[in-house]
């Protein structure tokens, strides 16, 4: 499966420079637990709407990272957005990414795995592997009331130094999702700005598939 991206968002997202850097892997710690709490509040209510279908995001800068927050609801039952997630289409970052290709179950002791490898042509080309797990964090597999994915880079360019990040779903009621998100990176010429984007088209990629409609184009 492939998907391109403009040459300049391709700078942006790795700020190539001269030299092409080496791969690297990394550990992933074992389960399923987010890697911090969301701060973001969840969109207040409106006169008409007790639930609005938006996405509040927030971006800040830690000792070793940047990191976005994101957090909003979608009308839709927490059994689509977690089928939703389920699609490595829908939350790998095709803005930036020129192609992928993806291995399903890749860790099998979870529910859902998979691994996405990226490749990225620009002035040099970049490749890295993003793993995913997801599996419910509250009910069962059968009928879960919350359910998280979470992420990181397990392998390739050291352009992209910390890339990491999970989501968290909750049911609201049988037709409304909670769904929040964090994204940590250190790489080369991206920073929050970027890792926000990237929730926000995560968000807008989960609102099209449980509508049914296709993804948004990049």
């Amino acid at each position: 499966m492939k998907r391109r991206a403009s040459a300049l968002s391709t700078v942006l997202f790795l700020g190539l420079s001269s030299g092409c850097g080496g791969d690297e892997a990394t550990t992933f710690p074992p389960g399923l637990q987010p890697f911090e709490a969301v701060t973001v509040p969840l969109p207040p209510a409106t006169a008409s709407e007790p639930h609005p279908e938006v996405f509040v995001t927030r971006v800040g800068e830690g000792a070793d990272y940047e990191w976005a927050q994101g957090r909003g609801y979608v009308h839709a039952p927490l059994a689509r957005v977690y089928e939703a997630l389920r699609d490595p289409d829908v939350t790998t970052d095709r803005r930036r990414v020129s192609e992928y290709t993806v291995t399903h179950n890749s860790e099998p002791e979870y529910p859902f795995s998979y691994r996405v490898h990226n490749v990225v042509h620009d002035l040099v080309t970049i490749e890295f592997d993003m793993s995913w797990r997801l599996g419910p964090n509250d009910g069962s597999e059968a009928a879960p009331t919350a359910v998280s994915a979470v992420y990181q880079k397990t392998f390739g360019s050291t352009f992209i130094d910390v890339l990491r990040g999970d989501i968290v779903a909750r049911q609201v009621d049988a037709s409304t999702t909670d769904i929040e998100m964090v994204r940590h990176i250190r790489s080369s010429g991206a920073g929050g700005p970027e890792a926000a984007i990237y929730l926000q088209d995560v968000y807008n990629n989960v609102l099209a598939r449980v509508r049914g409609q296709p993804l948004p184009r990049f």
